[in-house]
């Protein structure tokens, strides 16, 4: 038996989040879809190194990692070209700076549907209407 992982198998996806629980159900799921994980990090400063080193396929960051906000190392992020998804626990777009407010996002708690479609949406480049 074969699962459909094909969209997402093989992608390396970085996570960042602080929250041990919501980082190991994120590894888990990730993994379950068919991503090589790196991380989870907890830090910014971390975030900012691993995608320095490259051959990342995007990331899942979350807004708030110990105290520091992501924003600050976005923009080095973004020229970079990794594909983000935010993660927070708030859904309100009003709330992130104007220049990050297009960035995909996903609210906290979310499910592995919802989680999988987001990454299908932002980390896959289709070549294809499906």
């Amino acid at each position: 038996m074969t699962t459909d992982n094909s969209e997402l198998e093989g992608l390396r996806i970085l996570v960042a989040e602080d929250e041990g629980l919501i980082a190991l159900e994120l590894e888990t799921v990730l993994q379950g879809f068919g991503c090589e994980v790196v991380g989870p990090v907890s830090r910014v400063g971390d975030v900012l190194r691993e995608a320095e080193r490259g051959g990342l396929d995007g990331a899942l960051l979350d807004v708030n990692l110990r105290g520091e906000q992501i924003f600050a190392v976005l923009p080095q992020l973004i020229a970079r070209e990794l594909k983000i998804v935010i993660t927070s626990g708030y859904d309100d777009a009003t709330l992130f700076p104007p220049e990050f407010r297009s960035l995909a996002r996903l609210a906290k708690p979310f499910d592995e549907r919802a989680l999988r479609a987001m990454c299908e949406a932002t980390f896959v480049r289709r070549q294809r209407n499906s």
